[in-house]
């Protein structure tokens, strides 16, 4: 004979609603331990690519010293493009080499700009924000597409004081609006050869890091230098004067180097190795790394 279950039965348990509200609280504190893992590993992965960019780069410019026997100069006057432009075919860049503007004239000929809104890989932070990707100048734009800047600048030299020779090392004009120029880091505005460097290529940096945000001097790639009734700017290379990380800008030649990356940026050494220098780092120290030929003990910098 068959028996049938009552409804009573037959009625399945549900969760109170005290319940889901402690599961939607678990799961919330769950995400809330994860999500900064997740975002610390995409920035584990954007920092090794900045470093690898770093390095592509500080090569490039090795295999230019090797078939020209010295180094690109940090800007020329004439066409205002700098050691960017330089070494496009040692990045593979042939086609935009080939077809660039070399002649006398400003940064913003049709020649020179049309080629800004290439992108260049190596030349570029992951970790950087939007806002520093593309220049903002109306006459740095091509077809209505905004150029792209660059995130690794040169190195002219430090301003300051040697610490071990007690000497202001080597620098010219600071009285200009611009900031003036260091001559004792390897982007010499003369042109430098490895040679030249008697610290010893590991011990000096050959471009740092700049890409971070609402850093007010972005221009486009291609531009190197600049000279006016104010005197002579140099747009992707820079003297150190101040630490990393800094924030300062007060002038164009000495804005500070600085990134995205937590607690420090990338440099590239004239050995073509790069390190990611903590904003921590000794100022003197610092210094002494930018120096080519400062005699300075040899530290870890």
């Amino acid at each position: 004979m068959l028996r049938f279950a009552s409804p009573q039965r037959l009625r399945f348990r549900a969760f109170t609603l005290v319940e889901l509200l402690v599961v939607i609280a678990i799961i919330g504190v769950l995400i809330a331990l994860l999500l900064p893992a997740v975002q610390q590993a995409r920035e584990s992965a954007r920092r090794m690519q900045c470093s690898n960019n770093a390095k592509q780069t500080a090569l490039a410019m090795h295999t230019y010293h090797d078939i020209f026997g010295i180094l690109p100069l940090p800007g020329y006057g004439g066409n205002h493009l700098g050691w960017s432009s330089s070494i496009l075919p040692q990045l593979e860049q042939n086609a935009i080499a080939e077809g660039l503007d070399y002649s006398v004239g400003g940064h913003a000929a049709p020649g020179r700009v049309k080629y800004g809104i290439n992108r260049i890989d190596a030349y570029m932070c992951p970790s950087a924000p939007s806002s520093e990707i593309y220049s903002e100048r109306t006459e740095e734009s091509y077809n209505g597409q905004q150029c792209y800047v660059i995130h690794y600048f040169g190195i002219l030299g430090p301003l300051g004081t040697n610490a071990t020779s007690g000497q202001d090392y080597d620098c010219i004009d600071l009285s200009e609006a611009f900031g003036g120029t260091c001559t004792e880091g390897i982007m010499w505005e003369k042109g430098s050869k490895f040679r030249d460097v008697t610290d010893g290529l590991s011990n000096t940096y050959l471009m740092g890091e700049n890409s971070w945000q609402d850093m007010p001097y972005r221009r486009y790639w291609l531009r190197g230098e600049y000279n006016d009734t104010r005197g002579k700017l140099y747009l992707i290379s820079k003297n150190i004067q101040h630490p990393i990380n800094s924030g300062v800008s007060t002038k164009w030649n000495t804005v500070a180097f600085g990134s995205m990356h937590p607690g420090g940026a990338m440099f590239s050494r004239g050995d073509g190795s790069v390190t990611f220098l903590p904003e921590t780092i000794d100022f003197a120290t610092f210094q002494a790394g930018a120096s080519k030929a400062g005699n300075e003990p040899v530290t870890a910098n």
